[in-house]
């Protein structure tokens, strides 16, 4: 649906030109009062031109129209590029109308066509907006490296007609920015815009961004001041987004917002936020977000029950198998393998009794599996460690195998881990594994006196180099603490 906005001499010229089409009345609402326009797809005609507003939406291409003169023509072929029968509106303007040009351009970055040299410089002699838009967006022959893409950028929004068109140029300079990990230069772009006097729309979109960029910059351990300013940016986007009835837009952030409360330990929150998010995607019907909201609600209560409720253990459980409905091995392998790795984590912790342990360690071991064969060392080595040293940690709390040796296992799954966990690349992820490794030494047996004077050995200089890769405080004590028995042990081998 469309709406026209005009004034009340415009009135009757706009209505006889939408009257001329038969049945285009039916998609089309000619109004006088901006208070009742519902669509955010819109037109403005007043005193014989025609305005299109720009696009905060994502609906379109982010093109930027030049006001154009009011005739029958030009309305009719900017109405149906509106509605998105982009070939009928070419039924009514030909080369001749000026309009043509950037109908035609915003047509090719719609459907992805090739954009000739000739509309590149089209908008080079018409817009600095429309320039960077069509080099960032656009297929043209010769792509522009990231630095000459923020040149056009910069230039545009210096250059921008108004502070509507500087702050939708902003818009887009920010998501270079963001693909690029340019977090600081796009929170100053994004915080510099945002103060500027703009519409409505114009600020949501430069708070959005802004909320995604200090969502990113967040970092262990987290500032209840740097959450806080998140959580609020994004419940103010949220509230826009549902005022104007944009579901998936406002699920997304719905999605992420749910998070950042999960980083408060606001559970309750979390929850009603994450929920809200999955109604939304229900009901656009988007099994993709459907599944990744899924995803984040079975962290939540995997994170829960974690945090003194293991009453919802089970219930992560569940969220993560509806989960799989969606991310299945054979359409989302990624997806797929992350799920059972939460999984197989929560099958090694679920608190159960001794008769119900043998069947959650089955479990356990299966996911795992399936995490391995999707994480291969070789093309995913950083994930393949985790997944070694999870699995590994797992083992050492496993009941007795009938067929082999859990903590042997467990031994090479650490050894597999430490191939990648080098103390030049993960310090502190190798550090974790040779910890879990002085815990799993206590555990094994040895049968002659030389086999324990070179376990001995091998856990001193273990707990040794742990000290030397962290300045983590309680890895250091944990650290002192395995000398100090491995010195008790020395005495009696």
């Amino acid at each position: 649906m469309l709406t026209i906005l005009t004034t009340t001499n415009d009135h009757n010229k706009v209505q006889e030109a939408i009257a001329s089409v038969d049945r285009l009345d039916e998609l089309v609402t000619i109004t006088e009062d901006s208070e009742t326009i519902k669509d955010l797809k819109t037109l403005v005609v007043d005193t014989d031109e025609i305005s299109i507003p720009l696009d905060w939406y994502d609906m379109e291409p982010p093109y930027a129209f030049p006001t154009t003169p009011f005739n029958r023509e030009n309305l009719l072929a900017l109405v149906f590029y509106k509605l998105g029968n982009q070939q009928k509106s070419f039924e009514f303007v030909s080369e001749e109308y000026p309009i043509y040009h950037h109908l035609l351009i915003a047509t090719h970055l719609q459907f992805g066509y090739e954009i000739s040299t000739g509309m590149v410089d089209f908008c080079y002699n018409t817009s600095p907006h429309n320039h960077a838009i069509l080099n960032y967006y656009g297929v043209v022959e010769n792509p522009l490296n990231h630095e000459e893409l923020k040149n056009l950028f910069s230039h545009a929004v210096a250059k921008a007609e108004n502070d509507e068109i500087r702050v939708f140029s902003a818009k887009h300079y920010l998501n270079l920015l963001l693909d690029a990990g340019e977090l600081q230069t796009a929170k100053e772009l994004a915080e510099e815009q945002a103060a500027i006097v703009i519409s409505e729309d114009a600020k949501n979109a430069m708070n959005t961004h802004l909320a995604g960029v200090l969502m990113a910059q967040l970092q262990v351990p987290y500032s209840n001041e740097k959450l806080d300013k998140v959580h609020d940016l994004q419940l103010q986007s949220i509230a826009h987004y549902e005022a104007k009835g944009q579901k998936i837009q406002a699920g997304m952030l719905l999605v992420d917002a749910a998070e950042v409360a999960n980083f408060k330990e606001d559970f309750i929150a979390s929850k009603e936020l994450i929920n809200r998010a999955i109604q939304y995607f229900k009901q656009e019907d988007i099994p993709d977000f459907l599944g990744e909201a899924g995803f984040k609600k079975a962290i939540l209560l995997y994170t829960w029950s974690k945090n003194g409720s293991p009453q919802y253990y089970k219930a992560a459980i569940n969220a993560f198998q509806d989960v799989l409905k969606v991310f299945k091995r054979d359409t989302h392998p990624k997806k797929f393998a992350d799920v059972h790795h939460n999984l197989a984590l929560i099958y090694s912790e679920i608190p159960v009794g001794a008769e119900e342990k043998p069947m959650w360690t089955a479990f356990c071991a299966s996911s795992f599996k399936e995490v391995l064969a999707f994480y291969t060392k070789d093309e995913y080595p950083y994930e393949n460690a985790m997944a070694s040293h999870n699995y590994a940690t797992a083992l050492m709390h496993f009941p007795p195998a009938k067929i082999h040796n859990n903590l042997e296992k467990a031994s090479g799954l650490f050894e597999e881990a430490l191939e990648v966990r080098t103390a030049e690349a993960y310090p502190f992820e190798r550090a974790l594994t040779l910890m879990n490794q002085l815990e799993l030494g206590w555990l094994t047996h040895n049968e002659t006196s030389k086999e324990e004077l070179k376990k001995y050995e091998d856990m001193k200089a273990k707990a040794e180099e742990v000290k030397t890769l962290v300045s983590d405080v309680g890895l250091i004590e944990q650290a002192d603490k395995h000398l100090q028995e491995l010195e008790k042990v020395k005495s009696l081998i």
